[in-house]
């Protein structure tokens, strides 16, 4: 029997930025772990929403695109630098609780919302940052391809690095698998 590849319907791509969203009259923040024109994946939600459309506002930095940027200009760029560009969409969540108790669900840590209603503005800049992420993340492994050990080209790489969220400071062999794995991830379950 044949191995079925299968696609997503929208790229994704790591979002590591904060996600406000309101519940009950009160504004609660959760950890945005990855975006696609179709939903988010959040993290750590003080508070379960039980609405069917979640007002959501997220902000996904305007990166460059790094193959169009010299190394030197690169490296003096930090995230703080980045502009954000924030939208509003509203979402559902689309984990199941069914036959959790209460006290089960406390513990899940992780929740997928699929957009119920985006604009075009916000699908187009999201499909935007995906599309910009996805670039800026073969242009690091094109570095992990050439570092050659060179130190400039290693420091341009762990640089790059932090830049799209990862932890800069890892064994470099751990931080390619975890690019790696992210780039894979972009269209496949």
């Amino acid at each position: 029997m044949t191995e079925a590849k299968f696609k997503r319907k929208h790229l994704r791509s790591p979002l590591k930025t904060i996600a406000l969203y309101q519940s009950d009259c009160y504004v609660f923040r959760a950890k945005c772990l990855n975006i696609s024109e179709g939903g988010v994946l959040l993290e750590n939600l003080p508070s379960v929403p039980e609405i069917n459309a979640i007002p959501l506002m997220l902000c996904l930095p305007q990166f460059p695109e790094f193959h169009s940027v010299s190394a030197a200009r690169l490296n003096e760029i930090e995230v703080d630098d980045l502009e954000g560009r924030i939208i509003r969409v509203k979402a559902r969540t689309v984990r199941q609780f069914e036959g959790l108790s209460e006290i089960d669900q406390i513990f899940v840590t992780r929740i997928g919302c699929e957009f119920v209603l985006a604009s075009d503005e916000a699908k187009a800049a999201i499909k935007s940052y995906v599309s910009n992420f996805a670039k800026n993340t073969i242009f690091l492994l094109n570095l992990f391809e050439s570092h050659a050990n060179d130190e400039s080209r290693i420091k341009l790489l762990r640089h790059v690095a932090k830049l799209l969220g990862y932890d800069q400071d890892q064994k470099l062999a751990i931080l390619r698998q975890k690019v790696l794995h992210d780039y894979q991830s972009l269209e496949s379950l």
